[in-house]
C-alpha cells in the first residue's frame, strides 16, 4: 500500500467514525445543544468524500472545504430561524425537510465536480455526468447490501450470545453509540472497496439494462390509472389519504426508468417501436400527475394551512413536475430522447434555486407556514380553539414564536388564552409528547374543558376533569376539542355513567365514587346523532337512537 493509498484509508477510517459518534449522540439526546448539531454537514461531507476519494488531492480538499462552507451558511440560517426568542435550545424542530432537500440537491449536483476534478476542465459531455451519478449510485446500492447483511450477521450473532446467557454483548452491539459508528465504518469501507474493483462499472450497466425493460410495463399501468380517473372519479382517490405519495412515486419512478432506458440520450434502446411508443407516452402523463398532486395539496392547505410537512410535499411535487414538463416537452416537440440531458441539468439547475431559497428568509418554510396559520386563524379560517398553538411555539422556531407574540397583542380574548395556555407549557413536559404522543397536561385540561357535553346543561367536575386528561393514553389521535364529546347516563347495573366519545369508539366510565373504566362501544358516532333523551344503557348495552350498541368489558 503506497503512503497516498494510506493516508486516504486513515482518512476514510476517522470521517466515518467521527460521523457515527455524532449521529449516534443526535439520535440518543433527546434535548439540548447536540439536537442543533449541523445534520447536512455530518452526513453529506463524509459520503461526498467517500464517493470521491479516487479523485484525492488538493482538487477533492478544495471541494469538500468549499461544500463544507455552503452548507455551513444554510446551517447557521437554520439556526437562527430554530433559535427561540426564549433563549433555549431545550425543544428544537426537526432537521429531516432539510437534510432531504439538501441531500437530494448534493447527490444530483456533485457528479459535476467530479467529472471536473477528473477532466481538468468544465468541458466535458453530459454523458460523463450520467455515468458518474450512476456510479455513484451504484455504489450507495452496493453498500446498502453490505450494511444488510452485516447487520444480519450481527442480529445472529446476538440471538447466540444471548442464548449462551452473555445478554450485555447484544446489549452492547446494538446500543446506539457502538451500532451507528460500526454502520458508518462499514458504508465507508464497502465505498472503498468497490471503488478498487472494477466490476462495479459492469454491474451498474447490468442494473440499467434491466431496469430499462421495466419502463414500458410500468408505463401501461401508468397510462391505464390515468384513463381509469374519469370513471372513478377523484374522490376515490383522496380518501385513500395518501394520494399525494402515491402519485409522487409513480412520478420519480418513471423518471428514473426514463433515464435507466435512455441514459444520455445517444443510442436507441427500444427496437420495437411500440415499447419506444408506451414509454414516451407515460413522460406525457407526468404533467397530469403534477396537476393532481398540486390540486391535492392545495385541497389539504386550504382545509388544514401550510405545515412544514405540507411544504415538503410541495418542493417535491414541483421538483418531480419540472422534470416532468421537461421530459413532456421534449416529446411533444420531438426532441426526445436527444434533449434529456438538457433537460436533467436545467432541471437540476432550477431545483438547487430552489433548495437555496429554502434555506433563505425568501421560502423558509418556518416563515411560510407561520405566516400561512396566523393569516388563518385572524381571518377565521380556523376558530381559536382548533388552533395549534404549541406547534407554532415548538414547531416553527423563531418565526412561531414571534406568530404567538403578534397573537397576543392582536388577537382577541380567546386568542390570547391560548397562547397563554402554550407558553405555560414547561419545554420537558413537550418534549416527553414528542416522545410518547401523549399531550401537555394543561393542553388535555383546555381540550377537555372545551369538548361538548350531553345533555345540554351537564358538565364534568373538576375531579372528573383531571382524571380524564391523566387517562390519555386512550386518546392519543385526539388533537383537538372538537374531537371529543362526552354523554351522561344512568346505568341500571353499574349506577351514574358517562360515555367518552371519539369518532368511532366510545368509553363507558362509572363515575359513581371515583370514576373507573367499566367498558367500551363502537360505532359511527358524532355529536349530531347523539340523543341524550333516549340514549340509555341497558344492562351492558347502550341504546342511542333506537340503536343497540354492545358494551365491551
Amino acid at each position: 500500500m503506497n503512503t497516498i493509498d494510506r493516508k486516504r484509508y486513515i482518512w476514510i477510517v476517522i470521517s466515518a467514525l467521527v460521523q457515527g459518534l455524532l449521529l449516534a449522540a443526535y439520535a440518543v439526546i433527546p434535548s439540548g445543544l447536540l439536537r442543533c448539531m449541523p445534520l447536512t454537514i455530518i452526513f453529506l461531507v463524509p459520503f461526498v468524500f467517500w464517493l470521491s476519494q479516487e479523485h484525492w488531492g488538493m482538487r477533492l480538499l478544495n471541494l469538500l472545504i468549499g461544500l463544507t462552507l455552503v452548507l455551513g451558511v444554510f446551517w447557521v440560517y437554520r439556526l437562527w430561524s430554530l433559535y427561540s426568542p426564549e433563549g433555549s435550545f431545550y425543544v428544537v424542530p426537526s432537521q429531516k425537510s432539510d437534510l432531504i432537500r439538501i441531500s437530494m440537491a448534493v447527490f444530483l449536483i456533485i457528479p459535476f465536480f467530479q467529472c471536473r476534478i477528473a477532466a481538468w476542465s468544465w468541458k466535458f459531455p453530459y454523458s460523463e455526468i450520467f455515468f458518474q451519478f450512476c456510479r455513484n449510485l451504484f455504489l450507495l446500492f452496493q453498500a446498502g447490501i453490505v450494511i444488510a447483511v452485516f447487520w444480519g450477521l450481527l442480529v445472529v450473532a446476538g440471538l447466540l450470545f444471548d442464548i449462551v446467557g452473555l445478554h450485555n454483548v447484544p446489549l452492547l452491539i446494538f446500543n446506539p453509540i457502538t451500532a451507528v459508528p460500526l454502520s458508518s465504518f462499514t458504508i465507508a469501507i464497502s465505498i472503498s472497496v468497490a471503488i478498487k474493483h472494477p466490476g462495479i462499472d459492469s454491474l451498474g450497466r447490468w442494473i440499467l439494462s434491466v431496469l430499462a425493460w421495466i419502463l414500458p410495463f410500468f408505463s401501461v399501468l401508468s397510462v391505464m390509472f390515468i384513463l381509469c380517473l374519469p370513471f372513478s372519479g377523484l374522490k376515490t382517490l383522496w380518501d385513500t389519504g395518501q394520494a399525494s405519495t402515491l402519485m409522487l412515486l409513480l412520478q420519480f419512478g418513471t423518471i428514473i426508468l426514463a433515464n435507466a432506458a435512455y441514459l444520455d440520450g445517444t443510442k436507441p434502446v427500444f427496437p420495437n417501436k411500440y415499447a419506444n411508443f408506451l414509454a414516451r407516452l407515460s413522460l406525457l402523463c407526468l404533467p397530469l400527475y403534477t396537476l393532481l398532486c398540486l390540486y391535492s395539496l392545495n385541497l389539504r392547505i386550504q382545509q388544514y394551512g401550510l405545515t412544514i410537512d405540507r411544504i415538503q410535499a410541495m418542493f417535491l411535487t414541483i421538483t418531480a413536475g419540472i422534470w416532468g414538463l421537461g421530459y413532456a416537452g421534449a416529446v411533444v416537440l420531438k426532441k426526445w430522447p436527444g434533449s434529456i440531458g438538457r433537460v436533467n441539468i436545467a432541471s437540476i439547475g432550477f431545483m438547487i434555486i430552489i433548495v437555496a431559497l429554502m434555506n433563505s428568509p425568501v421560502l423558509d418554510p418556518y416563515r411560510l407556514a407561520s405566516k400561512n396559520q396566523y393569516q388563518r386563524l385572524m381571518t377565521g379560517k380556523i376558530q381559536p380553539e382548533d388552533f395549534d398553538y404549541i406547534y407554532a411555539r415548538f414547531n416553527l422556531g423563531r418565526y412561531g414564536n414571534q406568530l404567538l407574540s403578534d397573537l397576543s397583542e392582536k388577537g382577541s380574548s380567546r386568542i390570547k388564552s391560548g397562547v397563554s395556555a402554550a407558553r405555560a407549557i414547561d419545554p420537558e413536559e413537550y418534549l416527553h409528547y414528542t416522545l410518547t404522543g401523549i399531550l401537555p397536561k394543561s393542553r388535555r385540561l383546555e381540550i377537555i374543558r372545551g369538548a361538548k357535553v350531553f345533555p345540554h346543561g351537564a358538565s364534568l367536575t373538576d375531579e372528573q376533569v383531571n382524571y380524564f386528561a391523566e387517562k390519555w393514553q386512550y386518546l392519543r389521535d385526539v388533537k383537538a376539542a372538537k374531537d371529543l364529546w362526552f354523554v351522561f347516563v344512568n346505568a341500571e347495573r353499574t349506577g351514574k355513567d358517562v360515555v367518552l366519545f371519539t369518532d368511532e369508539t366510545g368509553l363507558v366510565y362509572n363515575i359513581d365514587g371515583t370514576p373507573r373504566l367499566v367498558g367500551s362501544v363502537s360505532g359511527n358516532f358524532t355529536p349530531e346523532n347523539l340523543d341524550t333523551r333516549t340514549a340509555e344503557p341497558k344492562y351492558y348495552d347502550l341504546i342511542i337512537n333506537g340503536i343497540v350498541y354492545q358494551v365491551i368489558e
